[in-house]
């Protein structure tokens, strides 16, 4: 490699920082995903670990998790999102 290992991993750090801003789920699981569409649907944690067959703290960890990820501090702010995304896909 031409470039040191510290420039090249800024760059891909970088490269993926825009790829996230450009898809905000390209940081989440699948598990994520899903419970993120769920919370859109308005779903509790425990319906969502019902519907899921996970226990309701596990839930809760993949909340706290894609909340980290998409850089948000409250569920209603990813319910948002998910309502955003899901009219986006509609149209």
């Amino acid at each position: 490699s031409l470039l040191d290992p510290q420039t090249t991993a800024a760059m891909l750090h970088r490269l993926r920082d825009q790829a996230t801003k450009k898809d905000p789920l390209a940081a989440l699981s699948d598990q994520e995903r899903q419970i993120l569409e769920l919370i859109g649907e308005g779903l509790t944690n425990r319906q969502i670990g019902e519907r899921m067959f996970l226990a309701e703290k596990t839930v809760k960890n993949y909340v706290s998790n894609l909340l980290s990820k998409l850089d948000m501090q409250r569920r209603t702010q990813a319910a948002a999102l998910a309502a955003r995304l899901k009219a986006e896909h509609q149209q």
